[in-house]
This record gives structure tokens, sequence and C-alpha cells, in this order.
């Protein structure tokens, strides 16, 4: 019986389709990655925009510096100023200069003496009020650094916690593509092997067309011999002996036909070709043991099968009748010849080859 190709076609279907699946979760990775990418292109942009604010707010905060130095200058300065001018002020309020204000001697004079303090006191206001205006803007300073320090680690922080999600995502979705890869490789080879071993069983189930079972059937075909009379005999091409299975009859194994025929002859019989051409293969052949084709003139090719031994060998002219092989055994319980015609690579009824109906007959 034929091996079957049916289970290993499944499986090669069944393997094409899980790469498919896996291609398809290949291209959903990429796509993945090239979005986390993308991501990872727009925080490199944001921490350019931020690097360039940070610069930005790096030069403020120097010129803050710089401004709170020059308060804290201008500050020391007002304080100076309005010691010296308090000091200077202050004797006005004690002793005789303050009783000679106050007495009710020259008015003229006690008016010079106020006009002259007035003078005094009004710088020494202007420099407290200048003072505490320079402790607010110093304050408004400090403050603005701190708001830019704070802003500055606010931005930095929240572009990193960025920068670890993306990194984490860009490795899981290179990992999975890696991943994806090796099973896509594997997956690849496996259907490789599926096509090999499906190409070595399509070539079996070619050779074992030639080949038969016996028990099956055996009884019905010794009753269709029977009932067929005579067997037919050659004179020694292809070999002599008797046929056993013509072209198209059923074989044991139900719904195959023959597609050569079968002649019966004693193992080492010799086998001669029924027309002059080259042999095109001689060696042994899974299905059919020994084996050999002769190419004729017409595209006709002749196969000799189940020979014992070899009497040629490749690329070797042979004329009509010369020994090609010994026969041998079909089986374990048939000694005989398998012989099979082919036009092209189409094995034909040998009866509509004319150099087989010369010395064949049928």
């Amino acid at each position: 019986m034929a091996p079957s190709a049916e289970p290993i076609e499944e499986q090669i279907e069944a393997q094409r389709a899980t790469i498919a699946s896996t291609e398809s979760e290949r291209k959903a990775a990429r796509e993945a990655l090239a979005a986390q990418q993308k991501r990872l292109a727009f925080l490199e942009k944001k921490t350019a925009e931020l690097d360039a604010e940070r610069a930005e707010l790096e030069e403020r905060q120097q010129a803050l510096a710089e401004r709170e130095e020059q308060l804290l200058r201008g500050l020391a300065r007002r304080k100076a100023e309005l010691e010296r001018r308090l000091r200077a002020a202050y004797p006005l309020t004690r002793g005789s200069a303050l009783q000679t204000l106050l007495s009710d001697g020259d008015a003229l004079q006690a008016e010079r003496d106020l006009h002259y303090l007035r003078n005094l006191i009004r710088p020494v206001q202007e420099a407290r009020r200048a003072l505490e205006a320079q402790r607010v803007e110093l304050a408004d300073n400090r403050e603005a650094v701190a708001e830019t320090e704070r802003s500055l680690a606010q931005a930095g922080e929240r572009l990193e916690t960025h920068y670890e999600d993306v990194r984490e995502n860009l490795d899981e979705q290179e990992r999975l593509l890696a991943s994806l890869g090796e099973t896509l490789d594997e997956q690849q080879q496996s259907l490789k092997s599926m096509l090999e071993r499906k190409r070595r069983l399509d070539r079996e189930v070619a050779a074992a067309r030639a080949a038969s079972k016996r028990e099956a059937e055996k009884a019905a075909r010794e009753e269709k011999r029977a009932s067929a009379g005579p067997a037919v005999t050659t004179d020694g091409i292809p070999v002599a002996g008797e046929i056993k299975r013509n072209f198209g009859e059923s074989l044991p194994q139900g719904r195959l036909r023959n597609e050569g025929v079968e002649f019966r002859a004693a193992a080492g019989s010799p086998v001669r070709a029924v027309d002059g051409g080259k042999v095109a293969y001689a060696g042994p052949l899974k299905g059919f043991g020994n084996l050999v084709m002769v190419r004729h003139q017409g595209d006709y090719l002749s196969l000799y099968a189940h020979c014992r031994s070899l009497a040629v060998s490749k690329g070797q002219q042979v004329s009509q009748g010369e020994q090609v092989c010994d026969s041998g055994r079909i089986d374990a319980n048939r000694e005989g010849l398998y012989v099979e015609v082919r036009r092209g690579n189409r094995p034909i009824d040998p009866t509509r080859w004319p150099a087989w109906k010369k010395v064949v007959g049928g």
C-alpha cells in the first residue's frame, strides 16, 4: 500500500499558519518598538528643550545671584548711610541744642534750626525706606531663585520618569522581537524539514505505485488469470517469461492501478532492452530495487525494475535486445521483472509504443 501524503500536508499547512501568526506578532512588535522609538525621540526633543530652559534658568539664576550681591552691597551702604545720619542727628536731641530749639528765644534762629533738622532727618527717612525696599527685593530675588531651582528639579524628575518608562518598554519590545525572530527561525526550519519529508514521501509514493501487496486479492487474481485463458509469454524481450499483470489492472491496494507490466520470470533471467537508446539511470531506487532506465527516440523511456544485478551503467548506449540486467525478486514470494514505459514523465500503456508492439506484441 502506498504511503499517504495527507498527514504531512496537513502538518505543513498548520506550520505555515503558525509561521503567519508569528510573523503577524513580529509585525505588531516592530510597530510597538517603532512607537516607543518615536516616543523616545520626542523625549529627547523635550530633553533638549529642557536643557535649553535649564541653561536659560541658570543664566537667570546667575543674574539673580549677581543682583542679590548688588542688593547686599547696596543694603550695606544704606545701613552705613543711615547710621551716619542718625549719629549726625542724634546730638540735636540732647543737651543745650534741644533747649535752644524749644526756647522762646530768636524765632528766626529756631526756624533755621528746624529747617536744618528736617534736612538731616529727610535723608534718614529716605535711606530707611530704600533699605526696606531693598530688603523686599532681596527676599523676592531669593524666592525667585528657589522657585527656579524647584522648577528645574521637578522638570528633571518628570523627564527621568518618562525615560525610565520608555527604556523599559524599549527593552521589553526588543526582547520580544528577538524572541519572535528566534521562534520564526525555528518554525521556518521545521517547515523546511516538513517539506523535505514531503518530497521524500512523494518519491516513495511514486515508487510504491510500482510495488503491490499480494495477499489481499491473491485469490481474485488467480481466478482472473484462470478465466483469462493461457498466460501471455515472450521470446526473451524484455525477459523470457509470462505476463502476470498488464498495464491498468487493479493492484491489491484497491484504488491504485498498475502503471507498467509485471512479468513472471526465474531470478537471474537476462533482461534485454526493448529498443535501442541511452542508459539514463542504473542503480538502486527505493521502491524499485535495482533499476535501469533507457531513453529512446520519440521521448520514450523504458524502466526495468527489481533487477538482481546490473549489466550497464549510466550514459552507456545500448541496442535493441542487448542485456541491461538480470531479473530478480519483486517481493519475497515473487520472482520476476517489472517494466514500465513512459512518454515524457507520464506512464503509458506499453502497447502504444511501436517498439513494444514489434517485439512483445499487444
